[in-house]
């Protein structure tokens, strides 16, 4: 099972990053044709948030987004994730959003961890981080 990060749904809309665009949309393509990812919340949040502050999107096209990443498996966040995120935080140096993030893929049962912001075949919280991009 895999864990999918914001920054990859980020790209699948960028459209000022075509390649990165590509890599992406064909990723989450498989992720959901296969129904072996999980994302959370804080992922939905997150690319919210930079699709419209930095992508520009309107409401109504982070809106249709986020209907396609409902497809997903959409774990919740449990109210514990702060503390294990700290402890995740100071083990690997990370940062905290990143870490929170691990904790619920660690958790769920994820074997790989699908990023750019962590550093590729790394085993982070029992997880090999793989970077699409790279």
């Amino acid at each position: 099972m895999k864990f999918i990060d914001s920054n990859v749904f980020i790209y699948a809309a960028d459209s000022k990053n075509p390649v990165k665009r590509s890599i992406a949309r064909k990723l989450i393509s498989v992720a959901v044709a296969s129904g072996g990812c999980k994302i959370n919340v804080q992922v939905l949040n997150e690319f919210s948030s930079v699709a419209h502050r930095k992508l520009g999107l309107t409401i109504d096209e982070i809106k249709a987004y986020l209907e396609m990443f409902r497809a997903l498996t959409i774990l919740p966040v449990p109210a514990d994730v702060t503390e294990k995120g700290l402890d995740v935080m100071q083990r690997y140096g990370l940062q905290f959003y990143d870490s929170l993030l691990l904790v619920a893929a660690s958790e769920s049962g994820c074997s790989e961890f699908i990023s750019e912001d962590l550093n590729d075949g790394q085993i982070y919280c029992g997880m090999k981080a793989v970077n699409p991009f790279k």
